[in-house]
């Protein structure tokens, strides 16, 4: 059996769902996990001020943040909705009414293992079945497995931009969308 096609079989058993006030604490270990984990490869996109579990209550809050269970654990989550950095503005765009991806964290025991193509399919889907025409998000241009993720599902570079509040020589991101209609 092909390793993508068991993956397809165990993605269709995972739950996506809108995250609960009660699994906050488990959503923050997983961001202090992947955090680690990109410091070790010496990827500093995130910090102490974003993203952060106030960051992470107030998107539970708001019904923005999703999570996706295998057996009731978290092994990833995400921020969905269509706040848009000022930073996008100067970028040409193809879609008119976009869902907007924000730390998408893949448990680090679950890397490697086919969960963050199961959460981009899910989260297309969710796209789709409300309506938006495209997916939008910026992702550290020093992240290659962020970047080969977004590449192998067909989303293409729209520009990059630059921001002040990341350390020096982490400021650059990359800018890709997919349209979904």
């Amino acid at each position: 059996m092909e390793t993508g096609s068991r993956n397809e079989k165990e993605g269709n058993q995972m739950e996506f769902i809108k995250a609960e006030a009660n699994r906050l604490a488990e959503i923050n270990r997983i961001y202090v996990k992947c955090r680690e984990n990109l410091i070790k490869k010496n990827i500093f996109q995130w910090d102490e001020h974003y993203p952060n579990v106030d960051y992470f209550q107030d998107c539970i809050e708001n019904k923005m943040l999703f999570v996706l269970l295998e057996e009731d654990k978290i092994v990833g989550h995400v921020v969905l909705n269509e706040w848009q950095t000022e930073e996008w503005k100067t970028l040409r765009w193809n879609g008119n009414n976009p869902l907007i991806i924000h730390s998408l964290m893949i448990d680090p025991s679950y890397q490697g293992k086919g969960i963050g193509a199961i959460m981009v399919k899910r989260m297309e889907e969710y796209a789709l079945l409300n309506g938006y025409d495209s997916i939008r998000l910026d992702t550290f241009s020093g992240n290659p497995q962020a970047l080969k993720l977004y590449k192998k599902h067909g989303y293409i570079e729209k520009g990059e931009v630059f921001f002040a509040s990341k350390p020096v020589g982490h400021q650059k991101y990359l800018c890709m969308e997919k349209e979904l209609i």
